[in-house]
């Protein structure tokens, strides 16, 4: 698996709260680990972004919208909610849907909710 790591901010990553592989854990921003927790499978384009070794993929609820929270969920094919698109600029689009994996308040604070926000050029907090 890969870090992922928010406007090339190497010392933070995206992280699954407490390494609890669970339906509906948070997904974070935390300090680089080394962990299980911050190791993803991501491919460019059309992609699940999946904790790597597991079935639990990041998802964005069944009512995606600005300010939804992000969390891990079982993994399914042809789920909107897991259906991400990484694009060339580096950002992870919901696949659609016009919406981008966003950095809460652009805070790097441990502990921060990752969320979804409508994407738009040129926002540092849609760069991963």
């Amino acid at each position: 698996g890969v870090q992922i790591h928010p406007n090339f901010s190497s010392n933070k990553c995206l992280d699954v709260r407490g390494n609890t592989l669970a339906n509906g854990t948070p997904v974070q921003i935390y300090d680089c680990n080394g962990t299980g927790a911050q190791k993803w499978a991501i491919s460019r384009g059309q992609t699940h972004v999946r904790l790597a070794g597991t079935n639990f993929c990041l998802d964005a609820g069944s009512r995606p919208g600005n300010g939804v929270g992000m969390k891990i969920w079982t993994c399914f094919d042809n789920l909107p909610a897991q259906e991400w698109y990484y694009t060339g600029d580096n950002r992870i689009a919901l696949f659609n849907k016009g919406l981008c994996l966003d950095l809460t308040d652009g805070s790097l604070t441990n502990s921060r909710q990752t969320q979804t926000w409508k994407c738009t050029d040129f926002n540092t907090n849609q760069i991963w």
